[in-house]
């Protein structure tokens, strides 16, 4: 007499999809939620650059006064850098050759880069302030 079902064959090659399945399901799982993680420290980091950027900018609105504001690491002192992540200001003279901006009659150039990091995430802000 014969019996309807599964053999045993069958019912090890159905696990053997279902976990190659999951495992596959669980792998794009973790790199959904690694790249979610990443997605929020690189928009908290570009705001704390753009926040520090507003108040170095801010703190000399005068012209004539643009590149005489705050200079180097301490430049955002005033501002706390958000919980987690590690904030780094360099503020450095720009002399360029004869003839250019930064070199005119009374001109005064300052090149400003602003690195915000927390774990992967790594946004820099550049920008010049000009005395005019």
């Amino acid at each position: 007499m014969k019996r309807a079902g599964f053999s045993l064959i069958e019912l090890i090659i159905v696990v053997v999809v279902v976990a190659i399945a999951a495992v596959a399901i669980g792998s794009a799982f973790a790199y959904m939620s690694r790249s979610q993680t990443l997605a929020v420290d690189l928009v908290g980091a570009t705001q704390a650059a753009q926040e520090c950027a507003a108040h170095i900018v801010g703190q000399s609105r005068r012209p004539g006064t643009y590149a005489s504001g705050p200079a180097g690491a301490t430049a955002c002192n005033a501002i706390p850098a958000p919980a987690g992540y590690a904030r780094s200001v360099t503020v450095t003279n720009v002399v360029g050759p004869s003839g250019t901006l930064c070199t005119g009659a009374g001109w005064n150039c300052k090149s400003v880069a602003i690195t915000v990091t927390r774990n992967t995430a790594n946004v820099t802000v550049n920008f010049m302030l000009v005395n005019y």
